[in-house]
């Protein structure tokens, strides 16, 4: 009974044990887990604004939304990556704006009603954001008929695509209208005191000519003046503003370029000497040439004027009989026939209605109305995708036929004035007519053939050994990458990228090796990118956060700073005293020089520079009386104002609407910079994209 007991009790306290024990395991289990969580959520972190952490979802989602926006309101379906990095901007000032401006404005007392809105797109206030979005193009002005119409049509657009475009020129309504007020309560607080009026009056209302003397910095030895760190520290903590610094990472790389060997020069001569004797004999032309140039040729009919000259000479010259080229330029050889030639027109009208790709039986409909007598201008508002377009019923105006897609100026080309046709693009379905030709002219089309030379296979992999060999020594550690840089005898190159950077600077279509810096860490060598065809190998070599630089970062300015302060002090001792700046000047071993037309308002001195301290002292100084000296930025100066020729074009009228002017200049500017700067931003977007 006893063992029994003995082993209840004991039972009891492993059996408590054990579920602590596999308590424990589960709490550190998830623990564990809600830490890689939190790990990845942090690095999927795009950014930060106001304490809000925007995911990389929620900004694929704002990116997303605009890339629609943006797609409708230039009437395509894809767009350049240009355009692709403004959407992305456009993104993240949404993203400031939803977080960041509109809570602050709220929490100011600033906020747009309902009724305010109304009038901003109907009233007698209507937003800029709407005036600058529905224009009329035959005018270049807001068109509130244009305006009236496509919200009237919003419902007719299936695809929703028209209401998501309304919903964002709302929202950038409103966001414009709260900046607006905020800005207009900044400037009713502004105002420019009488006494400011009459100092600056004092101060511009003379026109000042001075002999003077400087010593620069330079002309003494470092070794007269020491710095402690101490007095580094201390001045780094009574300016630590001045040392904010944005996200940069320093790199040095190392580029192999991929270039045309000699072997593949001599492949090339082959290969275009056997393609020249195939064209210059062909039925074909054309078709000879889209089949082997490299680039593709153009099938439009084209003028004299239209040619290079050297093509024109051949394709005018001789009726386009024989074979131009082939011409060798840099690694490109040309060589072209006249495939054809016709009388066509120069220019050419149209207007059309565009449907999605597919709708015949819509374009059929339309096209029936149309040669019934049905007002192509309403059949447009009412169907066609062509916002722009839609403004002027359909019209496209006039046009030279090589502006539009080929399909579409083929077809208008072929087509009789004032008739309908319909073809197909790469935008939709067009049932259009024709509303304009120009007299006919001589065009010929040409079957032109390009063949670049090219690295071949071979040198491409002789090329890419040679990268690879270096990453094999270098991959360890900058210092490796240094030693492989040594023993290979080839050329670094350096550059700072910046957070707001899409390329490093100098290299095109380098976005990738822009994310990799930003996702490393310092002493980090990359592995072979390639580049516009090239291979590139890079080593982060400097690593800057957002924030305050360190200390550390910025002893070295410091030091500079401070030891220019300290050769200033020895200057100025050398300088007082002196009872004229000739003899000032003979003392120092310096030369006496004379400036003319200094005015308070001025930015810079005629042989001096920028100097602002310097200006500020002259039109401050007493005529014909040697000064004291003044500590500019490459030196001390000491001077003396010989003359001063009053401006009367100054009064205290006009210096009152200057100082007003100057201050409400820059309001929007410094408004923003003001804002962003409150609101706390850490942008990581370079990390992604």
């Amino acid at each position: 009974m006893a063992t029994l007991n003995t082993l209840r009790t004991r039972g009891g306290v492993i059996v408590s044990v054990v579920i602590g024990v596999a308590l424990l395991a589960f709490l550190l289990g998830d623990f564990g887990n809600s830490g890689a969580n939190m790990m990845n959520e942090r690095k999927m972190r795009v950014g930060e604004i106001d304490g809000e952490k925007i995911g990389y979802t929620r900004f694929a989602d704002q990116v997303d939304y605009l890339t629609n926006v943006m797609e409708f309101r230039m009437g395509g379906n894809s767009l350049t990556s240009e355009q692709q990095d403004q959407v992305r901007d456009m993104a993240w000032n949404s993203l400031i704006a939803e977080y960041a401006l509109q809570p602050g404005m709220k929490e100011a007392g600033i906020a747009i009603s309902e009724d305010e809105q109304t009038d901003m797109v109907a009233g007698a206030y209507i937003s800029p954001v709407v005036r600058a979005t529905f224009v009329n193009p035959n005018t270049g002005s807001f068109d509130a008929a244009l305006l009236r119409t496509f919200v009237a049509n919003l419902g007719q657009d299936y695809t929703g695509r028209s209401a998501q475009f309304w919903n964002y020129v709302k929202e950038q309504m409103v966001n414009e209208r709260l900046i607006s007020k905020y800005e207009t309560l900044v400037a009713q607080g502004m105002y420019v005191t009488d006494l400011e009026v009459e100092q600056a009056v004092a101060d511009a209302g003379s026109s000042n000519a001075i002999s003077y003397t400087m010593k620069g910095y330079d002309q003494v030895p470092d070794s007269l003046v020491t710095v402690s760190e101490n007095e580094v520290r201390k001045y780094y903590d009574e300016h630590k503003d001045v040392f904010r610094q944005t996200a940069a990472r320093d790199i040095e790389y190392i580029v192999f370029d991929v270039l045309p060997s000699e072997a593949d020069y001599a492949e090339a001569q082959k290969t275009v000497d056997e393609m020249a004797a195939e064209f210059a004999v062909s039925e074909t032309p054309l078709q000879y040439a889209m089949l082997n140039s490299h680039d593709q040729p153009d099938k439009q009919y084209v003028s004299e004027s239209q040619l290079p000259k050297v093509l024109a000479d051949f394709a005018f010259g001789n009726n386009g009989e024989g074979m131009y080229g082939p011409v060798r330029e840099g690694d490109l050889y040309t060589m072209a026939r006249v495939a054809d030639a016709k009388m066509l027109p120069d220019s050419v009208g149209a207007r059309h209605i565009l449907i999605a790709s597919g709708e015949t039986e819509l374009a059929d409909s339309i096209v029936k109305a149309l040669k019934g007598g049905a007002s192509f201008g309403e059949l447009a508002l009412q169907y066609s995708m062509d916002q722009g377009a839609n403004a002027r019923q359909g019209d496209l105006g006039i046009f030279s036929p090589s502006q539009m897609v080929p399909e579409f100026s083929e077809a208008v080309v072929k087509t009789p004035k004032g008739e309908i046709f319909t073809v197909e693009t790469q935008f939709g379905l067009h049932i259009g007519e024709v509303t304009y030709k120009s007299a006919p002219v001589k065009k010929v089309q040409m079957a032109t053939i390009t063949y670049r030379i090219e690295p071949s296979e071979t040198t491409q992999q002789t090329i890419y050994a040679d990268a690879s060999k270096f990453i094999a020594e270098a991959a360890a550690s900058y210092d490796a990458f240094n030693r492989a840089v040594d023993s290979s005898a080839l050329s670094k190159r350096v550059s700072r990228i910046r957070n707001t950077d899409r390329n490093v600077n100098g290299i095109d279509n380098s976005r990738e090796i822009v994310r990799w810096a930003f996702n490393g860490q310092k002493g980090d060598v990359s592995s072979i990118v390639e580049v516009n065809g090239n291979y590139v190998v890079a080593a982060i070599t400097g690593v800057t956060e957002d924030g305050i630089a360190p200390v550390q970062a910025v002893s070295n300015q410091i030091a500079n700073t401070l030891r220019f302060e300290k050769k200033g002090e020895l200057i100025a001792k050398e300088m007082a005293g002196a009872p004229s700046v000739a003899e000032a000047a003979s003392k120092l071993g310096t030369e006496v020089k004379e400036a003319a037309d200094i005015e308070f308002n001025s930015f810079f001195i005629s042989g001096i520079g920028v100097e602002p301290k310097l200006i500020g002292a002259v039109t401050g100084a007493k005529e014909n009386t040697v000064s004291k000296p003044v500590t500019g930025g490459v030196g001390v100066y000491l001077f003396d104002v010989t003359s001063r020729t009053p401006v009367e074009t100054v009064t205290p009228e006009s210096e009152k609407v200057r100082l007003e002017a100057n201050a409400k200049a820059y309001i929007s500017e410094r408004i923003n910079q003001a804002l962003i700067s409150a609101s706390e931003i850490t942008d990581n977007r370079v990390k992604f994209f």
